[in-house]
């Protein structure tokens, strides 16, 4: 058994090399104006990579915090939250945390966010804030952000919350025609960073909103991050090595093109339902909403999970069992960040080999 597998679960995910190595560039201080250079290109990377002009914040901690970040500062009294699978479903545990009122679109597993239901209850009644997960990790479903957004703008009183945690970087999100207020991710999934450090996107309607809210603590108020904004600082010591991996992955981000990233998270999503779907089994997301960063699969062939996992282990792969109550009759690829056709096409064969034997 190798001692470090290669990932092809949905998190974390593989890490090249050349990634890794420059979390060795040595420290900086974090009120120097090479800390500030930095920064500012990392912020304008991730505008570029999101297509907004709305202000970037570099967290050093989990996403799991943004979520609060989210509702501390949007919400007044009431949210609508959508679910559809377990992280957004943890997200309303927020929510119940923090004390705010909420509502609750459920869906069924597997079940995209739909636009008209969320229109339906904002006709209903009035909300500060809307929360969804644009691509839920637990099902491999991605829900159709464009059509939300293009809905949400006949209700501007009302900031789109998107946890992207395992999209973003890996699939084209339009942060400013999808009238997006508040986006966020972790590093350890399409970007292909180490866990511990994340990326919210925030707009000028957030801010504002946030201005009109009291007792939102000190560390999760976006105007702790604001202060230090426009000097291209955080409010406290970052993850330094964290800012030099996303410098570099930025810039492989560069180097690859923009579209073509869009499009190699397509074609590996396509092939690897292909494969499923090839081998008797079908897929587990709704028809149409098919993630293009993770692939769940329901195993309809009853393959022995844990007997695949243990020879794949032995191969040097770590699989995905599947998640909470589907383990084992849902299982799913990871394709996403540094992954690329050759490296799921040599986890395929491996995958074949250990059902032929």
């Amino acid at each position: 058994m190798s001692k470090f597998p290669k990932l092809f679960i949905p998190g974390p995910t593989h890490v090249s090399d050349e990634i890794l190595k420059a979390f060795n560039t040595p420290q900086i201080g974090h009120r120097t104006p090479e800390i500030s250079e930095l920064i500012s290109e990392i912020v304008s990377g991730v505008q570029d990579l999101l297509y907004t002009k709305n202000n970037i914040y570099l967290v050093s901690h989990p996403a799991t915090g943004l979520w609060e970040m989210a509702i501390r500062n949007s919400v007044k009294k009431k949210v609508l939250h959508c679910v559809n699978g377990a992280f957004s479903k943890k997200w309303v545990k927020v929510s119940e945390c923090v004390g705010v009122e909420y509502d609750v679109i459920e869906y069924e597993w597997g079940k995209a966010v739909k636009a008209e239901d969320i229109q339906s209850k904002l006709n209903e009644n009035h909300y500060d804030a809307v929360a969804l997960v644009h691509n839920e990790t637990s099902t491999g479903v991605m829900s159709d952000l464009n059509k939300i957004g293009d809905m949400m703008k006949d209700f501007p009183d009302t900031c789109l919350l998107v946890d992207a945690v395992s999209s973003m970087a890996g699939v084209k999100i339009e942060v400013d025609s999808c009238s997006i207020d508040f986006i966020m991710a972790s590093t350890q999934k399409a970007w292909g960073l180490p866990a511990g450090f994340s990326i919210a996107c925030v707009s000028d309607k957030f801010i504002k909103k946030s201005s009109e809210i009291k007792n939102k603590g000190y560390i999760l108020d976006v105007f702790t991050y604001d202060k230090y904004y426009s000097k291209n600082q955080t409010p406290y010591t970052p993850s330094i090595p964290h800012l030099f991996g996303l410098q570099k992955v930025l810039g492989l981000i560069k180097q690859e093109g923009l579209d073509n990233r869009w499009v190699r998270h397509k074609e590996m999503s396509k092939f690897i339902r292909e494969w499923a779907i090839s081998k008797g089994q079908s897929l587990y997301a709704e028809k149409g909403f098919e993630s293009e960063t993770v692939t769940s699969i329901r195993n309809d062939m009853n393959w022995d999970i844990n007997k695949l996992n243990d020879m794949l282990l032995l191969k040097g792969f770590r699989m995905d069992r599947g998640y909470g109550p589907l383990r084992g009759k849902v299982f799913r690829i990871s394709h996403m960040g540094n992954i690329f056709m050759e490296d799921l096409r040599e986890y395929i064969e491996n995958f074949e080999e250990c059902l032929n034997v």
